[in-house]
C-alpha cells in the first residue's frame, strides 16, 4: 500500500473532486499485499480529520453557491438599473460611431456591405475570438465524445457497425432523392454567400452554416461512411485549422496595412476572411452533428 497522501487541504479537496476521497480499507489492502505495512494510528487520525473537513465543506457548498449566485444576480440587476433609458440623447450608442461606419465603411474596409465591414474589420478581433471559441468548442466535443477502440467497449463498437449495416441495406429513398436534388444547390448557394459577403447580405457565419447544413443533409441521406471518403478525419482537421490560421494571418496583415497605409487591395482580404470564417463555422456545425450522432468524423 502506498503512503497516505500528504499535502494541503486543497490538494485533498482536488482528490475528492476527482473521486479519490474515499480511502482504501487498510485491512483489505493488507490482505492483498502482505508486504505493505499497516498505516500508523496517526495516519488514520489524519485521514479521519480530512474526512470530517470534507464533510463540513460539502455541507456548506450549497450555501456558498447560493450566496455567490445571488450576489452575481444582484450585481447584474444593479448594472441594468443604471443603464440609461432607450432613446436618451446622451446614450453611448447615439454617437458618431454608427454614422462613421455607414459613411466610410467602403472606403476603409473595401466592403460595400457596412455590416460585413463592421464585423470583419472594425470589430475583427471580436470575430476572431468567436472563431476561436467555435474551434475550441468542436475540439472539446471531439475530445469528450470521440469513439474509437481505445475508449469504447466492444459492445458499443458492434452496435455502431450494426447501425452502419442497417443504413446501407435499408436506405431512405425519399431522403436520398431529395438530398441528390438539393445538396448541389445548397453547396452552390453557400459558396455564393461566402464569396459575396462583402457586397451583399451574407458572409462567413451564414455561409458556413449553410455549408454545414448541406454536409449534414448528405451524411444523413447517404451515410457518414460515404461522406468520410471525401471528407476524411485528416482533411477535416486540416480544413478547420487552416481556416482559423488563415483568418488570424489575414487579419493581422489587414491591421498592418491599415496602420502603415500600404496600398493593397482590401477587398480580397475581406473575401479571404469570409472564406476562413465560413470554413470554421461549417466544420463546427458538421462536427457537432457527427460527434453527437456517431462519435467520430
Amino acid at each position: 500500500m502506498s503512503e497516505p497522501k500528504k499535502g494541503s487541504r486543497w490538494q485533498r479537496f482536488a482528490a475528492w473532486v476527482n473521486g479519490e476521497s474515499e480511502p482504501r480499507d487498510p485491512t483489505t489492502q493488507y490482505v492483498m499485499d502482505r508486504k505493505a505495512p499497516l498505516p500508523s494510528p496517526s495516519a488514520e487520525l489524519s485521514e479521519a480529520r480530512d474526512r470530517l473537513w470534507l464533510k463540513k465543506f460539502i455541507g456548506l457548498y450549497p450555501l456558498a453557491a447560493a450566496v455567490l449566485s445571488l450576489t452575481l444576480i444582484a450585481v447584474l440587476l444593479a448594472t441594468v438599473l443604471y443603464i440609461p433609458p432607450f432613446g436618451q440623447p446622451g446614450n453611448p450608442t447615439n454617437n458618431e460611431v454608427s454614422q462613421h461606419y455607414l459613411e466610410h465603411s467602403q472606403e476603409e474596409t473595401g466592403a460595400s456591405n457596412a455590416v460585413t465591414g463592421m464585423i470583419l474589420s472594425y470589430r475583427g478581433f471580436d470575430t476572431l475570438g468567436e472563431s476561436c471559441v467555435l474551434f475550441l468548442a468542436v475540439s472539446s466535443v471531439m475530445i469528450l465524445l470521440q469513439r474509437d477502440q481505445n475508449n469504447t467497449d466492444g459492445q458499443s463498437l458492434r452496435h455502431l457497425r450494426r447501425e452502419a449495416v442497417v443504413e446501407r441495406t435499408h436506405p431512405d429513398n425519399i431522403l436520398r432523392k431529395s438530398a441528390r436534388l438539393l445538396t448541389p444547390f445548397i453547396l452552390l448557394f453557400s459558396f455564393y454567400v461566402l464569396l459575396n459577403g462583402e457586397s451583399s447580405p451574407g458572409g462567413g457565419f451564414s455561409g458556413g452554416a449553410i455549408l454545414g447544413g448541406g454536409l449534414i443533409l448528405y451524411s444523413n441521406a447517404y451515410g457518414p461512411e460515404r461522406l468520410s471518403r471525401l471528407l476524411t478525419r485528416r482533411m477535416y482537421d486540416a480544413v478547420r485549422l487552416s481556416g482559423l490560421t488563415a483568418y488570424a494571418l489575414t487579419y493581422g496583415l489587414y491591421i498592418y496595412t491599415g496602420a502603415n497605409a500600404i496600398p493593397l487591395d482590401m477587398e480580397w482580404m475581406m473575401t479571404v476572411i469570409d472564406l476562413a470564417v465560413g470554413l470554421v463555422v461549417a466544420c463546427t456545425v458538421y462536427g457537432f452533428y457527427t460527434m453527437f450522432q456517431r462519435g467520430k468524423v
